[in-house]
């Protein structure tokens, strides 16, 4: 009797066809919704990563030039990183260093603090200054005072304007960072 009983129940084992496509079909309009929203929240990353970075780098800056007695210099980097190009864009990176001769350039000596390479390309970065779009390079005094006085970085993502940041220096000490909207001119 057992023997029958074995012979008749039949055990099935994995998916039919049209089991496995109703699974397929339900994960890709899933992945369909989530995808967007996904990229959105690494261009937010991006651009908060890149405005903390820019915060780290003044920061640093100031405290080379305190700890130095000397003015530090932030600026637009040369392709090589060795020293400044004006004509270049914040986005292409950028150097600290030590101004020993105060003439916004690395000489021979002079040394440089520290290196940022190039950003994302899909991020744009502007400095702006009294309505002055990318002046020259910023200036640390000894005293921990920045010149320019007053600035701000825009940093934009070429994807979401709507989620762009902005590095502001204020009363030529003050480092902060702001989210603001491009579509509302703030930056």
């Amino acid at each position: 009797m057992k023997q029958i009983a074995h012979l008749n129940s039949k055990q099935q084992h994995g998916f039919t066809l049209v089991e496995m496509l109703v699974v397929l079909a339900v994960s890709a309009i899933i992945l369909s919704i989530a995808a967007p929203s996904f990229m959105n929240i690494i261009a937010n990353n991006r651009v908060a990563s890149a405005a903390n970075e820019m915060v780290v780098f003044l920061n640093l800056a100031k405290s080379e030039a305190v700890k130095s007695g000397q003015t530090a210099v932030l600026c637009k980097r040369t392709e090589d990183g060795a020293g400044c190009n004006h004509a270049k864009a914040w986005s292409d990176g950028w150097i600290i260093f030590i101004d020993e001769d105060d003439n916004d350039t690395v000489t021979a000596g002079e040394r440089v603090i520290r290196v940022h390479e190039a950003t994302h390309p899909s991020l744009d970065f502007n400095f702006f200054v009294s309505n002055a779009v990318n002046p020259g390079p910023i200036r640390f005094r000894p005293n921990g005072r920045i010149q320019p006085n007053d600035g701000r970085f825009c940093i934009r993502n070429a994807h979401d304007e709507a989620n762009s940041r902005a590095v502001d220096i204020t009363m030529g000490r003050q480092i902060q960072t702001n989210v603001f909207d491009l579509s509302n001119n703030n930056c």
